[in-house]
């Protein structure tokens, strides 16, 4: 697999992942429950945070595909 083939699933597969975080975080605020939407609410700052920020994050990640 060349890397721009690569890079390109990678950058899809992100894209889903953030679509599924997202679809958890509206599963769990219809539910019309605050403390569950506020839990909801917390694991994806958490996750988010985790992504963005970690020690391995998706741009390194994107950095050594494209290197």
């Amino acid at each position: 697999m060349t890397r721009n083939s690569l890079l390109k699933k990678f950058d899809k597969e992100t894209e889903n992942l953030w679509e599924q975080i997202y679809t958890i975080k509206e599963l769990l605020e219809s539910a019309d429950d605050f403390e569950l939407s506020e839990l909801g609410n917390k694991f994806l700052d958490q996750v988010a945070e985790g992504i963005e920020e970690g020690d391995i994050t998706v741009e390194n990640i994107r950095d050594q595909i494209v290197s």
